[in-house]
């Protein structure tokens, strides 16, 4: 269990609403013509399973931002292996919206997700009977803007808030990191998080007392999310410098905080 395949059939419940909270409704005008969208993710449990205090793994996929969703093939097949492997496995829905020629919207892209990927952990932790898990063994796995997401709930905490998030002119206030989507008060962050080709906004966010583990993976010609540093999509366009796996794991390294590294040289 936990390592191998040990069951046979997998349950899902889709649609399990998990917060509220302002999107857009367009892809990136008018940030201040939001309209409140309900939170959901889908569950995935083992068939037949007696334990009720599982670990659960938050799946968080891809698509910059702007495009996703959570039964992408990818996030889909993680959930179904992973709980046959005995873990109750969640794929979430995060809001989206993002101008990439902004480095404006892409900070309030990024924050949004980051506090959506909160308030779902937080919406676990304050129903673990419900779905038979574990509150202290909740896990996230992010791939590109997915890992976005699982680092910066990580690592990054309200201090280090963008300018950009606290709104211009018109635009909203997106409020502070953990109080948005749902009322529950429990730590937003994660156990530990594997990162899938994943990168920071700022190395000097992640300090010692960030505790939480990461195991990362990342191509070294990665072609849209950095391995060390540079511009997303690997165009000077107006969204910022961000800072990869390879920058992530020295920066980890150096505070002390536990992690591995797998580089695939030469993988795009």
């Amino acid at each position: 269990r936990y390592i191998d395949e040990v069951f046979e059939e997998v349950i899902i419940t889709q649609d399990v609403v998990y917060g509220n909270a302002p999107d857009l409704p367009f892809i990136f005008l008018f940030e201040w013509n939001t309209i409140d969208i309900d939170l959901d993710m889908d569950v995935y449990e083992p068939m037949g399973d007696t334990l009720t205090n599982r670990p659960v793994i938050v799946f968080a996929h891809t698509g910059s931002f702007f495009s996703g969703h959570n039964e992408l093939d990818d996030v889909v097949d993680l959930a179904i292996s992973a709980a046959k492997r005995g873990y109750v496995a969640i794929s979430i829905n995060y809001r989206l919206g993002l101008n990439i020629l902004s480095t404006y919207s892409g900070e309030r892209a990024v924050y949004r997700a980051v506090q959506d990927g909160g308030a779902a952990i937080r919406y676990l932790r304050e129903y673990p009977e419900e779905f038979g898990i574990n509150p202290d063994t909740i896990f996230m796995w992010g791939t590109s803007a997915g890992a976005l997401i699982a680092l910066h709930l990580s690592y990054v905490g309200d201090a280090d808030r963008p300018i950009a998030t606290y709104g211009s002119g018109s635009d909203p206030d997106l409020g502070c990191s953990i109080c948005e989507g749902n009322d529950y008060v429990h730590d937003p962050r994660p156990k530990a998080i594997v990162s899938c080709w994943g990168a920071v906004g700022s190395l000097d966010w992640i300090s010692d007392d960030d505790a939480v583990p990461a195991i990362m993976f990342h191509g070294t010609l990665d072609p849209i999310v950095p391995f060390n540093a540079g511009f997303p999509f690997v165009l000077d366009i107006a969204l910022p410098i961000v800072y990869g796996s390879n920058l992530i794991h020295d920066r980890l390294d150096e505070v002390g905080i536990e992690n591995e590294l797998y580089a695939e040289s030469g993988l795009l």
